[in-house]
């Protein structure tokens, strides 16, 4: 069975958010392939591309989301 795959900059921002930011990288390149002059998709290619001290941040405010979201979740099971 072929796999279904829908990609789109919500796809890639679920990544962002989830601190999977080589696969949010790989959207965005397949993105940018289809539309070369988006400027958005150029961006966060760019932003993705090294370990920048952009990228570091990112990945920085990624855990913290990640933990606030785990203690949100962790207060309402309570």
């Amino acid at each position: 069975m072929e796999k279904l795959k829908i990609l789109s900059s919500t796809l890639a921002e679920i990544y962002i958010r989830q601190g999977h930011l080589d696969k949010a990288k790989e959207v965005y390149e397949k993105l940018l392939s289809r539309d070369v002059e988006n400027t958005l998709y150029k961006g966060r290619v760019s932003l993705l591309q090294h370990d920048t001290p952009e990228r570091k941040r990112l990945r920085a405010l990624t855990e913290l989301l990640k933990r606030l979201e785990e203690q949100r979740n962790a207060r309402e099971a309570t």
